[in-house]
């Protein structure tokens, strides 16, 4: 019923078009949101173009008709599908080292100097300890995806939250606890776009961490956009962070050392 409604207000309106032929053009793997927006600009001012279910419904000059199915060639083809793999790599490196005197001697003939742990009367002890410890861990998981569709990837955890309420006379005091879990994740959408064997992907990270006070949670969210070939490793940036620690006291002096180093990459392959 309104495929013949549709078709009747465009034979109503035919006086306002040019004596053009009613074409109906049934779309094979794009969307109309996709097609539409492409073909208007093509579409003679005396011409119409309009839609139902997966068909384009058109009024225009046969040399209009004749570049809108080309386009159509090109473009009305079906999304490809992709598998997308991100990988995260962390690398950490901890050093620590210690020195430490033991000492235990006499100065003078009165006088008796004794610090940290001697071994015996009359001994100088000297101590060291280093330790370098490395670690790393890499992580990879992927998600299929459907060309110019997007895909949320993310990881992480649930975390209980509790929080506590009172209720009660002065006299007596009633407590009530209540425990919900609230999820802590990295990850983001990912958006990919296809020009032969070039991809672009946008990029929303977003990550939810707790925070430092009990049950808040630190939220930080950006958008870019990344481009390569399809197979190959994308990376996303870099974040490192390093740390220095040191103590001394009188007979001894400590101190360690932390880098730690986290690497995200993305490969979009198609799959066939």
């Amino acid at each position: 019923m309104r495929f013949t409604l549709m078709l009747l207000s465009m034979l109503v309106n035919a006086p306002l078009l040019a004596d053009y032929p009613l074409e109906i053009i049934e779309l094979k793997g794009r969307s109309m949101e996709e097609v539409l927006p492409i073909i208007r600009p093509f579409i003679d001012n005396d011409g119409a173009v309009s839609s139902m279910n997966n068909q384009l419904i058109l009024r225009t000059s046969p040399e209009s008709l004749r570049d809108i199915r080309a386009i159509l060639m090109r473009i009305d083809t079906p999304p490809r599908r992709l598998l997308i793999s991100v990988r995260h790599g962390v690398h950490s490196d901890v050093k620590t080292g210690t020195i430490a005197a033991d000492i235990d001697v006499m100065i003078g003939k009165r006088t008796k100097v004794i610090v940290g742990q001697p071994g015996s009367d009359g001994s100088v002890r000297l101590r060291g300890l280093n330790a370098d410890t490395h670690d790393n861990t890499e992580l990879v998981g992927n998600i299929q995806a459907i060309e110019g569709k997007p895909a949320f990837i993310a990881t992480g955890k649930s975390l209980p939250i509790t929080s506590y309420r009172t209720y009660g006379d002065s006299e007596y005091r009633h407590f009530e606890s209540d425990t919900q879990y609230r999820d802590a994740t990295t990850g983001f959408y990912a958006l990919p776009r296809l020009n032969g064997q070039q991809v672009t992907l946008e990029i929303s990270p977003h990550q939810n961490s707790p925070g430092k006070s009990p049950g808040s949670f630190e939220v930080m969210q950006a958008s870019t956009s990344v481009s390569g070939w399809l197979g190959e490793w994308i990376s996303l940036g870099r974040l490192t962070h390093y740390q220095n620690n040191r103590q001394s006291d009188i007979h001894y002096s400590a101190g360690s050392s932390q880098s730690r180093e986290h690497n995200i990459w993305l490969k979009v392959e198609e799959i066939r």
